[in-house]
């Protein structure tokens, strides 16, 4: 079981509906997947950061040890790859499964 962790920003200007987003990658991927939001347990496998706009304010030093590895998805943009929206998903799902 992979544990993923999602950190979301506060939702002052999105672009993109984020959490439409993650219900989407958790459809995509396999059961195997756990995902959270709780911030106590051991570090996560992996942590997916989903900011509405470009800004990624919520990506902040204090939250970098909450996972081994992390995807950043800000506006319509992952790892810094400005991609179509409607493709987010897809690419997120391809990132965590590429990471294993």
């Amino acid at each position: 079981m992979k544990l993923i962790g999602i950190k979301y920003c506060g939702g002052c200007n999105p672009n993109i509906d984020r959490a439409k987003l993650v219900q989407e990658i958790k459809k995509l991927l396999q059961p195997e997947y756990l995902f959270t939001k709780n911030q106590s347990s051991h570090p996560w496998d992996l942590g997916i950061l989903v900011c509405g706009c470009l800004n990624a304010c919520a990506e902040k030093p204090e939250f970098i040890n909450l996972a081994r590895q992390w995807i950043i998805v800000a506006g319509s943009c992952v790892d810094l790859n400005n991609v179509p929206e409607k493709k987010l998903a897809d690419i997120v799902t391809r990132k965590i499964q590429h990471l294993q």
